[in-house]
């Protein structure tokens, strides 16, 4: 396991740097990608390739797929490992993901749908399974302008953070937070619409997942969802200032909710955690803003938690703050029919040719606060510091590397950790 991952770890860049050099400008001079209009609402960005592609007078296929490999370290102080334990350095594949994205054409009104499945054998625990599905949902198309209602599995569409495809944000993971509050994935019905000129961008939904939990669906609990996001600003991907609202519902499983985050670190145990709260439902409301200008982008998030017990409301929060800067020129792509900032292509493409262009560079940090403790609930609050930097030679590999700084304070204990994190990605 070990030498296989050693072997990935040399592999990837040296495959990217020898198609690169063998197959010329073309094949990897990725200025092209699949239309957002002919994949899935909730489909990450595909990149168009001939043999990624399948077009036939009843349907469409676009096949996409991503391999993150993952090194940590953390470095704790006594405190900290008081209140979380040691963390030894991890090693791990935090996806080796599949997707099959496209249209169904035998519809006056294409249809689209998307099927994606995460490898597990790699890393699972001794009797997990070796496949497990992220994925399955069908968009159907409310006449021409009318939206799109997508059924199945799929990510709830609110919070900016857990919207956005995670291997084009600015770090190798989401804030602490986010996870937290919002589910990675849920099955339900999803209405989705972008008017005035796609500067307005709104969706609503309804889930329920009890198919997975094996409860009835009224000890389950079921999530309503809404988010509105408007444009202020749109000259182009390069200039604009995105505001956005959300709003999230969740009855308790079981007449029990309970939160809990890692540290930004995938490898790590949780850093604060509430436990099972007795309660009957908890609303939250979200806040979000993107403003772009040119290779400069700044990200800002606030989630506000309100969770209802016996007798009082509990409240929990959740905020960030993080800035990224191309240092070679470039900027992220902005969806306009989800509201997310998507692929980077870098201008020039590094490669061993007589005028080899260096890739993308990109400089980013962040700050982000979890605050998980209330009234007689203890779960701990959490803030990190974040810088990071990340290469991008084409727009298939991303080299990242992450330093954070967290503080942990639980139990009127404050630990202190350092975090190094390391991550080679392929997408396709």
């Amino acid at each position: 396991m070990v030498n296989r991952k050693i072997f990935l770890l040399l592999f990837l860049p040296l495959l990217s740097f020898i198609s690169n050099a063998q197959q010329g400008a073309g094949s990897l001079n990725d200025t092209v990608q699949v239309e957002t209009t002919e994949i899935s609402t909730s489909a990450p960005p595909v990149m168009a390739k001939k043999w990624n592609q399948v077009k036939t007078k009843f349907f469409t296929m676009n096949i996409g797929a991503a391999i993150l490999l993952d090194q940590n370290f953390e470095v704790q102080d006594q405190n900290n490992i008081n209140q979380v334990g040691k963390v030894n350095p991890g090693t791990e594949f935090r996806g080796d993901r599949l997707m099959i994205t496209g249209q169904l054409l035998f519809f006056k009104n294409p249809w689209r749908y998307m099927i994606a499945y995460n490898y597990n054998g790699l890393d699972a625990p001794q009797g997990d399974k070796a496949f497990s599905f992220l994925d399955w949902n069908i968009d159907i198309p409310i006449g021409k302008k009318g939206g799109w209602l997508t059924l199945g599995k799929q990510k709830e569409g609110v919070g900016y953070e857990y919207y956005a495809p995670g291997s084009q944000l600015f770090f190798t993971e989401r804030g602490s937070g986010a996870p937290a509050l919002v589910r990675q994935r849920n099955i339900g019905i999803n209405y989705s619409n972008s008017i005035l000129k796609q500067r307005l961008i709104y969706d609503v939904g309804a889930y329920n997942n009890y198919w997975e939990t094996g409860k009835s669906f009224s000890e389950n609990g079921s999530q309503i969802v809404a988010r509105v996001v408007g444009l202020a600003q749109y000259k182009s991907d390069r200039a604009l200032l995105h505001l956005g609202i959300a709003y999230r519902y969740t009855d308790a499983t079981d007449t029990a909710l309970g939160y809990k985050g890692r540290p930004e670190a995938n490898t790590s145990p949780s850093y604060f955690n509430t436990g099972s709260i007795t309660s009957s439902s908890a609303n939250t409301i979200m806040f979000e803003l993107i403003k772009v200008s040119g290779p400069v982008s700044f990200v800002g998030e606030y989630m506000k938690n309100m969770v209802n017990t016996p007798g009082s409301i509990l409240s929990f929060y959740y905020m960030q703050f993080a800035g990224s800067w191309f240092i070679t020129g470039e900027n992220r792509r902005y969806n306009r029919q989800s509201g997310v900032l998507g692929k980077l292509i870098p201008k020039r493409n590094f490669n061993f040719k007589k005028k080899p262009g260096p890739g993308a560079w990109e400089l980013c940090a962040r700050y982000t606060h979890s605050d998980f403790s209330d009234q007689n609930v203890q779960g701990g609050k959490f803030g990190r510091f974040t810088g990071g930097v990340s290469w991008y030679p084409n727009a298939h590999f991303r080299i990242e590397i992450n330093y954070g700084y967290g503080s942990l304070d639980k139990s009127n204990v404050t630990g202190k950790a350092q975090f190094w994190q390391f991550r080679i990605q392929f997408e396709l």
